[in-house]
């Protein structure tokens, strides 16, 4: 588990997973990696362009055995050279308690 950073009050794990990020507005598609996770959102890299802001759903292809978890609506809460710092706002209910089982058996909950 990460320290908790800036202010944080929500513990992060270490991760290595593919994500499919979807622009709300253009509805174009990209590819990334997880660094880290937490239940209200997640780091990862990508070679595609992200601004501030920027409304985002994603699928994220966590390490382990059940299907990917899908992000209704995200917030892109920071940018630094290939890295994005992303905010989930909307997970349905199903997909939240799979993000809460993940990270409950990777130790964080």
């Amino acid at each position: 588990m990460l320290p908790m950073a800036h202010g944080r009050n929500v513990p992060r794990v270490t991760v290595t997973a593919h994500v499919i990020l979807f622009s709300i507005l253009t509805r174009e598609s990209a590819e990334g990696t997880l660094v880290d996770i937490s239940r209200k959102g997640v780091r990862l890299t990508t070679n595609q362009s992200f601004r501030r802001d920027q409304k985002l759903a994603l699928n994220l292809t966590l390490p382990w055995d059940k299907p990917p978890i899908d992000v209704l609506l995200a917030a892109v809460k920071w940018v630094r050279g290939n890295q994005i710092g992303v905010e989930f706002i909307d997970l349905e209910a199903d997909n939240q308690a799979s993000l809460n089982a993940f990270l409950q058996s990777w130790g964080t909950l």
